[in-house]
C-alpha cells in the first residue's frame, strides 16, 4: 500500500510545466558536435498565454499556434520539434538533429515588428491567375463542431495551381498521404462564389477565404488550411 503514493509522486515529477510567457532571441548556433556556425536567419520565439506561440526567423514567415511539451522535454510547435536542453530565467537551449540553438531572453521591441495586422482587409479572388504557384500547408485549424480525427488521406497538404490549360486542369491538390508525383484531385475551375471546383478520386469543393500577401487560406468540411509559398 505504501508504494502507491510514491509511484504517483514520481509521475508528477516528470510532468513538464508549460513555457513561461516570454520572448527569446537566438544568439548562438552550433552543429551537433558543438562546432559554432555562423548564421543570418536568427530565430525569434514568443511563448504566449495558454500554451500558444509565435516564432519566425529573421525576415521570414511568422508561425503561430499552440505548442506541447512532453515528459521528455520535447517541445512541439507542429511544424518543428526541439528538445529543451536548458531552461533558465534568462537563457534557453534547444536541440534537434540539425544542431544546438542558444537563446537569450529578448526584451527588445523585435516582436512588435512581426505581429500580423488583425484588421487585414480581405480582397476578393476573382481570377485563378491570382493564385498561381505551389502552396504548402503550414497550419490547420479545426472548427469545434468538426468531429473525429483528421484523415491524412483527405487532408490537404499541397496545392499546385497552374492556371488555365488545354487539358481543362487548372491545378492539383495533394493529400497528406500522396507521393510527390501523384495527386488526388485536380482543379477544374474557380467559381464565381470563390470556390475551387475539384475532381479526381472524388468530387470536392474548396472555399477560398484568402489569397493575398503571400498567404492562402482554404476551407473544407470544418477545417481551415493555411498555406504559404515556401522557397
Amino acid at each position: 500500500m505504501l508504494l502507491i503514493p510514491v509511484s504517483a509522486q514520481c509521475v508528477d515529477k516528470r510532468k513538464q510545466k508549460p513555457m513561461s510567457v516570454s520572448r527569446w532571441r537566438e544568439v548562438t548556433r552550433m552543429k551537433t558536435d558543438s562546432t559554432i556556425v555562423s548564421f543570418a536567419d536568427t530565430m525569434f520565439i514568443w511563448f504566449r498565454p495558454r500554451d500558444s506561440f509565435q516564432y519566425n526567423v529573421k525576415n521570414g514567415f511568422i508561425y503561430k499556434g499552440t505548442y506541447t511539451i512532453n515528459e521528455d522535454s520535447v517541445l512541439d510547435f507542429g511544424t518543428a520539434r526541439y528538445k529543451v536542453a536548458e531552461r533558465k530565467l534568462l537563457s534557453l537551449v534547444l536541440t534537434n538533429p540539425d544542431g544546438i540553438f542558444y537563446f537569450n531572453r529578448d526584451s527588445s521591441d523585435t516582436v512588435k515588428t512581426i505581429v500580423l495586422d488583425k484588421e487585414e482587409k480581405l480582397l476578393p479572388v476573382t481570377n485563378i491567375d491570382q493564385m498561381i504557384g505551389k502552396w504548402s500547408v503550414y497550419r490547420r485549424e479545426v472548427k469545434e463542431k468538426a468531429s473525429g480525427q483528421i484523415d491524412n488521406s483527405v487532408a490537404v497538404r499541397t496545392v499546385y495551381i497552374t492556371g488555365p490549360s488545354t487539358d481543362g486542369k487548372q491545378g492539383y491538390v495533394f493529400s497528406g498521404t500522396d507521393p510527390r508525383n501523384k495527386w488526388s484531385w485536380y482543379i477544374k475551375s474557380l467559381g464565381t462564389d470563390q470556390v475551387l471546383d475539384c475532381d479526381g478520386k472524388n468530387k470536392r469543393i474548396l472555399k477560398v477565404i484568402k489569397c493575398q500577401n503571400g498567404e492562402m487560406i482554404l476551407e473544407d468540411d470544418g477545417i481551415k488550411y493555411y498555406l504559404k509559398q515556401f522557397k
